[in-house]
């Protein structure tokens, strides 16, 4: 009878630890205290950001936040972007971080990154699912159980509205990676489902669905272009596949990406966001905002990043030529 009330005292005292977080623990909370960091962060960042402010909402994996700036594209046409992707994600919770932007913000346009079509998933339980919102909703601990590390995070640098600043170099030297051919890659059925609830929810809003793909040798070639491109023609979206505009938009493996092609540095995704800001504007109705309300916070906000994205940018053309030379110094 003891130990059952020792029992009984220590899960009380453990659901308590659970509980009392639940009430502190808002978005606004997550945000102001550099927690909102990580996988799960993207949700309390958005829920922060004023209601209708986003004209354009980026979503996907770590190929979409490192591939578009909304910060160029605010400085260079004025409409208001925010890159809302997670590292790894999968096409399922990419779709509940569309959900939780809508909740707030009604975008004109959504673009979806494609790598997490091809990132297999399996067929979740709806009712495991709802129980999980359900506990993780009155205790975030469990599902924020890393937000210990978002101060340290927030110390190798800050994001700006999701786009992160890299003047890392590691060159890709592996050839050409779009050789042409008719093969098709599979796209998993279950990501076909998750997509097609993301184009309802862009109806919904009233939000236009676009696909597009970042500049990836390591996560793109042509079968996949083709498996993407007969999709959204089946789907009757419009799809952009920059790892076609390779030679047009100017990027060069040897400089432009961190990680051997993997993702973009600062360089590359200065040149992506151009392209991506030009088909933008001449594809869509997005409005100049520089004379409106909002312009004052979006202006201080440039400032800080012009001064760290030119830093980041001068550094990546020193480790550039570090790269290089470490690249010659194998050569035999």
């Amino acid at each position: 009878m003891k130990k059952l009330g020792k029992n009984i005292l220590f899960f009380a005292i453990l659901g308590m630890m659970l509980l009392i977080p639940g009430l502190f623990m808002t978005s606004k909370f997550m945000e102001k205290n550099h927690l909102a960091n990580g996988k799960n962060g993207v949700h309390a960042k958005l829920a922060v950001e004023p209601a209708d402010s986003l004209d354009v909402i980026v979503i996907g994996d770590s190929e979409s936040y490192t591939s578009v700036s909304p910060m160029q594209l605010w400085k260079d046409y004025g409409f208001t972007t925010y890159a809302a992707g997670q590292p790894g994600a999968k096409l399922s919770e990419t779709k509940e971080v569309l959900k939780t932007a809508l909740l707030k913000q009604n975008p004109k346009v959504v673009m979806l990154e494609t790598n997490s079509l091809f990132r297999f998933e399996t067929v979740s339980n709806p009712t495991q699912n709802r129980i999980s919102n359900i506990i993780y909703k009155h205790m975030p601990l469990l599902k924020e159980h890393n937000v210990w590390k978002s101060p340290f995070m927030e110390l190798r640098g800050k994001t700006y509205k999701g786009f992160a600043i890299s003047s890392k170099v590691k060159p890709y030297s592996g050839g050409e990676y779009m050789m042409s051919t008719a093969k098709k890659m599979k796209i998993e059925e279950t990501n076909i489902k998750s997509l097609r609830t993301i184009e309802k929810m862009c109806k919904d809003n009233g939000a236009e669905l676009v696909l597009y793909s970042a500049p990836s040798p390591k996560n793109y070639n042509y079968k996949k272009h083709n498996a993407l491109s007969l999709l959204a023609k089946q789907e009757g979206l419009k799809y952009v596949d920059l790892n076609t505009e390779v030679e047009s938009m100017g990027i060069d493996w040897s400089r432009d990406t961190r990680d051997k092609g993997d993702h973009l540095n600062c360089a590359g995704a200065e040149k992506t966001t151009e392209f991506i800001g030009d088909y933008l504007i001449n594809n869509f109705e997005l409005q100049d905002k520089h004379d409106s309300k909002i312009a004052t916070r979006w202006n201080k906000l440039l400032k800080g990043y012009d001064k760290k994205f030119d830093k980041a940018k001068y550094k990546t053309r020193e480790n550039a030529e570090i790269a290089f030379k470490n690249m010659k110094s194998f050569d035999f």
